[in-house]
């Protein structure tokens, strides 16, 4: 799943080090739902592939931190109609290929994939949809507050949001991190470090420093999330800390990982025929997510994708295979989503977009 990744964005403006960390993000979401969706767990009975789980969990944080890292002074609805578009594409494409035709017309179907955000066919399209009439608002604000009342919210967020709810009853309705209340969250922590992190200029040897900072925060607190939830041999003693370091999008580590990978990646310098095939991938890593987590892709392949790994091979074998498979099915969808991008050029849906948009500013216009 997105950030929900912009999709509307001129080629000349992509961020390598932004899409990097999309791509990143999504190939970590296909290996976390080959555990869980493919049967990883239940086949292979290896306790250290909740470790790999982990070290992955920071993937849909890291999407909803990127719109916030993307951000857009000039807030464009037409980008969320152009998600729209790609989201019932991908929708009715599959529900014609997995069904038979003449089911098509139907009530139930036309209103399941003609309107994914009534029916949520992926949460994270829907809790984003909720999010974004609030973004201008926030990217506004973000711009004219001083720092130090950015900052006491930031840390009031994660006091209250993650560490408290967390360790008590959500009274917030998170839904561990699948709402779109926890997205909002996540979208104003990226627009804190787009402003005053993510582009700031460091010298060479500053860099590797925090790149090596970053690294060892993010495997210290995945090791240590892994043996307070999986190797915790007494779990009354350490409840409290179970509930921080829950295994949970929205937990206190997971967010912990996402700074970390941000960071880490802000501070590389790509080269340039590397940044163009990170900017090449990087529009196209949402349709990797419609692809593979529509419900009929789901079901027919994700399910089985594992199947043909013998159930006997040692752990290094496993954690490749699962890998090796991740970066298959990523590809494939890349290619397909390549093949949707060419036919969305050519019947300009971007600029159907844009053309909608623009009449429904001169309609608004006339409206109190």
């Amino acid at each position: 799943m997105r950030a929900l990744p912009t999709p509307i964005n001129n080629k000349r403006f992509r961020n390598p080090n932004i899409d990097f960390i999309r791509t990143s993000g999504m190939i970590a979401i296909v290996i976390d739902h080959l555990l869980y969706h493919a049967g990883g767990f239940k086949k292979f009975k290896y306790q250290e592939l909740q470790l790999l789980n982990i070290f992955c969990m920071w993937h849909v944080c890291s999407f909803a931190i990127v719109s916030g890292l993307v951000g857009n002074k000039t807030h464009k609805f037409s980008n969320l109609l152009y998600l729209w578009i790609l989201v019932v594409f991908y929708s009715f494409l599959f529900y014609i290929k997995f069904n038979p035709l003449k089911n098509l017309l139907s009530n139930n179907v036309i209103k399941t994939n003609l309107f994914p955000v009534i029916s949520c066919n992926y949460w994270y399209f829907t809790s984003y949809f909720g999010v974004y009439p609030f973004l201008p608002f926030i990217n506004e604000s973000i711009s004219i507050l001083d720092k130090i009342i950015l900052k006491k919210s930031i840390y009031f967020m994660l006091g209250i949001f993650i560490l408290w709810s967390s360790n008590f009853q959500d009274q917030f309705l998170q839904n561990n991190g699948r709402s779109t209340f926890s997205l909002l969250i996540f979208y104003i922590f990226g627009s804190y470090i787009r402003k005053y992190i993510f582009y700031k200029k460091n010298s060479i040897i500053w860099r590797i420093l925090l790149c090596i900072l970053c690294f060892i925060i993010f495997i210290m607190i995945s090791m240590f999330c892994y043996k307070v939830n999986i190797l915790n041999s007494n779990p009354k003693t350490d409840s409290s800390l179970q509930k921080i370091f829950k295994i949970k999008i929205n937990s206190f580590p997971m967010v912990i990982q996402t700074f970390s990978i941000i960071i880490f990646i802000s501070q590389i310098n790509f080269h340039k025929h590397i940044s163009k095939i990170i900017t090449f991938i990087g529009p196209l890593t949402f349709d990797v997510y419609l692809i593979h987590e529509n419900n009929y892709v789901r079901s027919s392949y994700i399910k089985y994708a594992l199947n043909s790994i013998p159930n006997n091979i040692n752990l290094f074998s496993v954690l490749c295979l699962i890998i090796q498979k991740a970066f298959y099915i990523f590809f494939i969808c890349i290619f397909f989503a390549y093949i949707r991008s060419i036919i969305f050029k050519i019947i300009k849906i971007k600029n159907i977009c844009l053309f909608i948009e623009i009449f429904a500013n001169k309609v608004l216009n006339f409206m109190i």
